[in-house]
């Protein structure tokens, strides 16, 4: 058997970097940086007192850069390891340790060909005194040569734009991206153009910023004020950094721009994962010592370490809130009222986040919109409905009634009033059935019920095409003549009912089918208020047309009152009723003037 190797086709890897691994072609730059700081790392380490720095110059003329540092150079037997070995690294024998070192992978310097046809690199080891000269093309060709002129310790790299990539030549575009991935390295990194010269990278990470100056770095940077900022540490991770909380409400859906460094570079300015997902509410600024970066050095690998590592900084995140909320109730609360939608969404699904969030929270009941905390202080029974509609249906009838209904049609909101005795435990939550919800009400005497009748079995024969059935109450407030309650399987009967009406004979026949299948034909209730004058009349009427329209009218109003849907049949007998009633009135007040 004869042992074989692998070609590489070093252009296909160039075009991989470009297409692929690399979000933007001006990653070079961060390659570059990164190369000159662990070469400075490298030369310290071997007990050298310098002046260290990496210097970046422009040529205009030529859209040529040349990257300088003077860190440890290379020999030219570091030379066929690291440069001409793709995948090779001076860290590669131990990547899971601690280091000081940023760069992990050999592949960093093919970067460069994205955006330059040639790669020159000279050096001088700080253990070998002889400078080189490396030139690399994308075909994978390189020469080596020895220098006879003598230059400093350390390596510059040159590189001259290819077409199309004269940009990032540019003293604007360069400067921008060494800020962007440099601004915090602690080596002083220098831009020079012609004669002038200035230093990069003289700023404080925002990390190691007072609360008041890291608030006026966020407003300054994003253009909002944040409401507070949230310190974040890991011991395991290396961690430090600050999470600010958001002035604004977000979406769960919406992209998370966490900025990320490892070793002060940073890694990405949009890590959507290195915080958990419950904590949509804040972006962060993290610099970590001990992550391990991906090939393209713009993500973290997801390992265990880095699951733990975001779960300490979920802790740090989360024990903030339990503090805020006894410190500053009033900063917690707002909050609270800025991210309730998503906080609720999150809630549902976390119960430290349930238990830390949900006395905060507020809900429609039928008392008005309250605090949860309000409510477990005034009531230990809570009914809640299962839509909104049926909310509607019952909430002002309820209050009369001294009955505390919180409306659990709205997103989560059931769930989050269900879960109630897991942190309450002298609370009980029942769901409401709003069909049987009139039997609460109180019963009428006999004699009452005598004179209703005759209401209530002309309401039955009118109503039954609707799937409709009446009783007749005496409540709370007089002022509502009539109270129509139906649940979702009765309007989904409902729905049936019309749908088989109006489709095509085929489909007509799968309605009545669906329908059939249903264990008991489900009816709406409209009860009607002994307690209003107006119904009291219309059962005391001994004119038939009159009472009639009576029930039409009580009926369609009450579906108005209601927000329900209304088909054209009961759209023709609201206008019958009310039309019939108009002409009797015109009729009376003609009569009256003879």
């Amino acid at each position: 058997m004869k042992n074989m190797n692998f070609q590489v086709n070093l252009q296909g890897v160039i075009d991989l970097l470009s297409n692929h691994l690399y979000s933007d072609p001006g990653v070079f730059v961060r390659e570059l940086l990164q190369n000159g700081v662990d070469a400075v790392t490298a030369r310290k380490r071997l007990g050298h007192v310098f002046e260290e720095s990496v210097k970046v110059e422009l040529f205009p003329a030529s859209s040529t850069l040349s990257f300088s540092d003077n860190g440890c150079g290379l020999t030219e037997a570091e030379i066929e390891q690291f440069l001409a070995r793709i995948g090779s690294s001076t860290k590669r024998e131990d990547q899971d340790a601690a280091d000081d070192f940023i760069g992990q992978f050999g592949v960093g310097l093919l970067a460069c060909f994205v955006v330059s046809a040639e790669i020159v690199l000279i050096t001088r080891s700080a253990l070998d005194g002889d400078p080189l000269e490396w030139r690399g093309k994308p075909d994978g060709t390189y020469t080596i040569k020895k220098l006879k002129r003598q230059v400093p310790v350390g390596t510059t790299v040159y590189l001259q734009a290819k077409p199309d990539y004269e940009e990032f030549f540019e003293y604007y575009r360069v400067s921008e991206l060494l800020e962007k991935y440099g601004a915090y390295l602690p080596t002083p990194i220098l831009l020079r153009e012609d004669k002038y010269e200035r230093r990069i990278n003289d700023a404080v990470q925002p990390w190691k910023l007072s609360k008041p100056k890291a608030m006026e770095y966020i407003e300054q940077s994003t253009f909002s004020k944040p409401l507070d900022i949230i310190p974040l540490h890991s011991a395991i991770g290396g961690v430090t950094g600050i999470a600010h909380v958001l002035p604004y409400a977000v979406s769960l859906q919406d992209e998370k721009k966490h900025r990320v460094y490892l070793k002060n570079m940073l890694l990405s300015d949009k890590m959507s994962n290195i915080l958990p997902a419950w904590a949509f509410f804040v972006n962060g600024i993290i610099n970590t010592e001990n992550l391990r970066p991906t090939a393209s050095r713009e993500a973290f690998q997801e390992n265990d370490l880095f699951f733990a590592v975001r779960d300490e900084l979920g802790a740090c995140i989360k024990q903030y809130l339990i503090e805020l909320s006894e410190r500053d109730p009033e900063l917690f609360q707002r909050i609270v009222l800025i991210h309730r939608a998503s906080i609720k969404t999150m809630a549902v699904e976390d119960e430290e986040l349930y238990a830390l969030f949900i006395r905060h929270l507020t809900f429609e009941t039928s008392y008005g919109d309250m605090k949860m905390a309000q409510i477990l202080e005034e009531r230990t029974t809570l009914a809640v409905t299962a839509s909104v509609d049926e909310f509607r249906q019952v909430s002002r009838v309820a209050k009369a009634q001294e009955l505390m209904v919180v409306n659990g049609g709205y997103v989560h909101d059931m769930d989050l009033i269900r879960r109630l005795p897991a942190v309450a435990e002298n609370v009980t939550v029942s769901i409401l059935d709003s069909l049987t919800f009139a039997e609460r009400f109180e019963q009428l005497d006999a004699e009452d019920k005598r004179a209703a009748q005759p209401l209530l079995e002309h309401s039955d024969r009118l109503l039954e095409r609707f799937n409709c059935r009446s009783l007749v109450r005496w409540f709370e407030p007089a002022d509502i003549p009539v109270l129509y309650n139906t649940n979702q399987e009765a309007n989904f009967f409902r729905l049936v009912e019309e749908s088989e009406k109006e489709t095509n004979p085929l489909f007509g026949e799968v309605v009545r089918v669906v329908k059939n299948d249903m264990y008991e034909q489900p009816y709406a209730r409209l009860c009607f208020n002994y307690n209003n004058p107006m119904v009291r009349k219309a059962a005391q009427t001994r004119d038939s047309a009159l009472r009639k329209a009576s029930i039409e009218l009580f009926y369609t109003q009450a579906l108005l009152l209601g927000n329900h849907p209304m088909s054209a049949d009961e759209l023709r007998m609201m206008n019958d009723s009310l039309l019939q009633f108009m002409n009797k009135g015109l009729d009376g007040e003609t009569e009256a003037s003879r």
